[in-house]
């Protein structure tokens, strides 16, 4: 795959995410906003006073959340002002996580177990201790949440009263990677493993072994394939998880510097931001 260059940015590590036609990108104190087509400025605002790596943002309809260690600063999506600033840990045993969206609120993970669950309107907000255990990733499909934990359970937490519905062991520790497709629920583990679990059952239904290395992330799917960054690009079939291929693309400190928009792979050095074609 050919890979272009769009940007140069020198950075120690950073986020991206992508909404309809705009990148957003973390890098060091700053959120950036540009326009995919011509990679034009939109906006940008200096957050913090120090640079960090351990910062991370997801992007829902009208705002951005951005964690930093204990505090979830929400940013207006248009020109990413700061909107307000909430301390949702109590210290680094309690430090933020991935945080994911439905139609009204936002899901936010917190170390040892917890779960922040905020009114996105609102901002009002209540914490659940949902699993005894630290999390990596969750995603949400329809009335639950489905959580990959670092004592290797999936499991499945009911949105109406934040309780465990069901949950399944698969592996010793560290479920890095989750997402949801067409009944299927991917993972991807400190064990090397891709895993697909059925939704309905919560029962494994495929297994690649020795797949992977480190701290791999799914990205997506495009067409028949899962398609993940382990230090640089793999395909896979999403029914068979039987690879298709494999091929070297930049993706950022520890996987978290790249992102899948539609057919378009988006994905960092410490330099630069490239594109390819799937």
């Amino acid at each position: 795959m050919k890979k272009i260059k769009m940007l140069d940015i020198e950075n120690d590590g950073l986020n991206m995410s992508t909404d309809k036609q705009f990148l957003y990108i973390r890098c060091k104190r700053t959120m950036l906003k540009y326009n995919i087509t011509d990679m034009s400025l939109v906006a940008q605002n200096v957050i913090f006073k120090k640079d960090g790596k351990a910062r991370n943002f997801s992007v829902c309809e009208q705002y951005i959340f951005l964690t930093d260690f204990c505090d979830l600063y929400i940013l207006d999506k248009r020109n990413l002002q700061v909107v307000s600033v909430i301390r949702l840990g109590e210290d680094l045993s309690s430090d933020l996580g991935v945080v994911r969206f439905n139609e009204q609120k936002a899901y936010i993970n917190i170390r040892n177990g917890k779960m922040a669950v905020m009114d996105i309107k609102t901002q009002a907000f209540s914490k659940f201790e949902i699993s005894s255990s630290s999390s990596w990733e969750h995603t949400i499909v329809g009335n639950n949440i489905y959580t990959g934990t670092v004592n290797g359970e999936l499991i499945e937490t009911g949105i109406g009263n934040m309780q465990l519905v069901r949950k399944i062991k698969l592996c010793n520790k560290n479920i890095y990677s989750i997402i949801h497709n067409n009944g299927i629920i991917y993972t991807i583990s400190q064990d090397m493993t891709i895993k697909a679990v059925n939704i309905d059952t919560l029962e494994l239904v495929c297994v690649a072994k020795k797949a992977v290395k480190g701290m791999t992330k799914i990205l997506g799917i495009y067409n028949d394939w899962l398609v993940v960054a382990d230090g640089g690009i793999s395909l896979w079939n999403r029914q068979t998880l039987e690879l298709h291929d494999r091929f070297a693309f930049p993706t950022g400190h520890f996987n978290k510097g790249v992102v899948l928009h539609d057919n378009i792979l988006i994905g960092s050095d410490f330099q630069s931001i490239f594109k390819c074609t799937l």
